[in-house]
């Protein structure tokens, strides 16, 4: 199996994980604030990383590294702050799609200023991939001042997650884990922050074990979108790593049993189709 071929495995699987993420952050959010949900994931991928870091006996990581994934995780708390923001004033309709797009044409571009434009068969699998995304996660919004909030949130989500995924691709080829401790503490450093400045208690992950399932995934996902950038093009990586809607569809169907939409069918399906021509 070649690099890019490896490469691109591990992006979906990274996807398939921040599907579950995001499936088991949603169901979190029932008990507990979205923010407090934000803290707390925040804190389980610190921790993991720690564990896996001495196992795996990692050194301390440079500076650039340490840099990188600050900023990689920073966007990333800001990301899914606003996403959570826009869920609490009934807009995720409408931000969830925009911001899944901009998320995956934000490396593109920036990959295309850095190594060049990928093949013709890879581009039309972009935009193939941006379109299913959207119908993935696209629902009814109810009126036009809704629409118009939310294309705005949707696009500052969509830019900070893109910076994550920009930002943790530079992170230097030999640290894994290390790198990505200190991120995770600057994420939860950003929750923490929302958290008191809302007046919320401190929550208690014992009593909550799905917001640790929930950034146990997430972390997970991380560390394979790392390794996967170093096997291929940054901007395959985070195209078919935004696909996880499509896991997110599949998981509330099954567990859930919630009703799947035509367009949501019709997104995943484009995505399997744009997800055949990116690995090509």
């Amino acid at each position: 199996m070649t690099s890019h071929l490896m490469g691109a495995l591990y992006a979906l699987i990274a996807a398939v994980l921040y599907g579950g993420a995001d499936f088991s952050g949603g169901v979190a959010t029932r008990r507990l604030n979205h923010y407090q949900v934000l803290l707390l994931t925040a804190l389980v991928g610190a921790v993991v990383m720690t564990v896996l870091a001495l196992l795996w006996r990692e050194g301390l990581p440079t500076v650039k590294s340490i840099i990188n994934a600050v900023l990689a995780c920073i966007f990333g708390s800001i990301g899914l702050a606003t996403l959570y923001n826009a869920q609490a004033y009934k807009r995720a309709s409408v931000v969830a799609p925009a911001s899944a797009v901009v998320a995956s044409a934000v490396p593109v571009i920036y990959t295309a200023f850095i190594q060049g434009l990928p093949g013709a068969i890879t581009l039309t699998g972009f935009i193939l991939a941006a379109i299913g995304i959207w119908l993935t996660t696209r629902a009814e919004a109810a009126d036009e001042e809704q629409i118009n909030d939310g294309l705005v949130q949707g696009v500052l989500s969509g830019l900070a997650f893109g910076g994550f995924f920009i930002f943790i691709a530079r992170i230097e080829p030999g640290y894994i884990f290390s790198p990505l401790i200190f991120g995770k503490l600057a994420a939860a450093a950003v929750g923490l922050l929302i958290v008191l400045y809302k007046r919320l208690p401190l929550p208690n992950p014992i009593r909550h074990p799905i917001t640790i399932l929930s950034g146990f995934l997430d972390i997970l996902a991380n560390v394979l979108y790392l390794v996967s950038t170093s096997l291929t093009r940054v901007d395959i990586a985070a195209v078919l790593v935004c696909t996880y809607p499509a896991a997110t569809v599949v998981l509330s169907m099954l567990f859930f049993k919630e009703r799947i939409t035509h367009s949501q069918t019709l997104g995943v399906i484009v995505c399997i189709v744009a997800i055949a021509l990116i690995i090509i």
